[in-house]
């Protein structure tokens, strides 16, 4: 992390130039940086290239985030003829170009095969995937009826007061209900069990932000500042999809399947005190 104070002839400068200038890089670079949401300006995470900096600004670039961890394989949880249940590590999309999905048809050598539903690109944790079309259309029937439980560990900002309770505000109009319990809270950052009862996009980030308990590393849906540096230094969303379980569509099992949490979960978990009191469900 570098940090820097803005002085009086720096205040010239936009949030973009002053990245470019101060860390000796290419204004492509210092576009990254802020594109990855890597900054903050008086503790703020802080984006918008053509932002006006004042003097007695201070100017936080996380470029490494303190609990980054090195990239972690995908694992397979589950698979039979029908499905894979992969453990899908942060920072790989689900499906489209240079996704996990990609990944899989070249590795499996299966040009069939197709995530079922998504993770956000920074979310970790189980996602289902069809091997061929016939299976990915049963198990879309499933989810379509809301037949498939799915169950996520999040770290949030601040002590949850609530043991349970449920967010039922709108998300972008459309109806959203999501189910929380409090696992273990901290002074500053709580660790909960989320299960949502409908699927809009972002809908768990959108409902805990509105809710004043915003995902730990959110970068879209919070703008308050950061007081507390750790928090400032988390490298993405501490969302976890941590539980898959439905009845198989052809064998008529009950699947359930854990994806462990990987290791900048458990390292966020750990220093911020929050280390998991209850062992997983089945």
């Amino acid at each position: 992390m570098q940090r820097f104070i803005l002085t009086r002839e720096e205040s010239i400068h936009t949030l973009l130039s002053f990245i470019a200038v101060r860390l000796s890089l290419s204004r492509k670079k210092a576009k990254r940086l802020l594109d990855n949401r890597r900054v903050f300006v008086n503790k703020k995470r802080t984006w918008i290239a053509s932002y006006q900096l004042k003097e007695g600004d201070s100017v936080e670039v996380h470029e490494e985030g303190q609990m980054s961890s090195p990239s972690q394989r995908s694992a397979i949880l589950f698979q039979d003829n029908h499905y894979l249940i992969i453990s899908k590590p942060a920072h790989i999309a689900t499906n489209g170009p240079k996704s996990l999905e990609c990944e899989l048809r070249v590795s499996l050598q299966n040009n069939h095969i197709q995530a079922v539903h998504r993770l956000d690109k920074d979310t970790s944790g189980a996602v289902i995937f069809a091997l061929n079309k016939g299976a990915f259309e049963q198990m879309k029937a499933l989810f379509k009826k809301n037949l498939v439980k799915k169950a996520y560990r999040v770290i949030v900002r601040g002590a949850v007061g609530k043991k349970t309770f449920t967010l039922d505000a709108p998300v972008r109009g459309q109806k959203a209900i999501t189910h929380v319990t409090l696992l273990k809270g901290g002074k500053g950052a709580s660790l909960l069990e989320v299960s949502t009862a409908t699927g809009r996009t972002h809908q768990i980030r959108i409902h805990l932000a509105a809710a004043g308990h915003p995902v730990a590393g959110e970068m879209e849906y919070d703008r308050t500042p950061l007081e507390r540096r750790l928090m400032r230094q988390i490298p993405r969303q501490m969302l976890h999809a941590y539980l898959l379980s439905f009845e198989h569509p052809y064998t008529r099992e009950t699947i359930s399947i854990t994806a462990p949490a990987p290791a900048d979960f458990d390292r966020c978990l750990k220093l911020l005190g929050l280390e998991e009191p209850i062992p997983a469900r089945n």
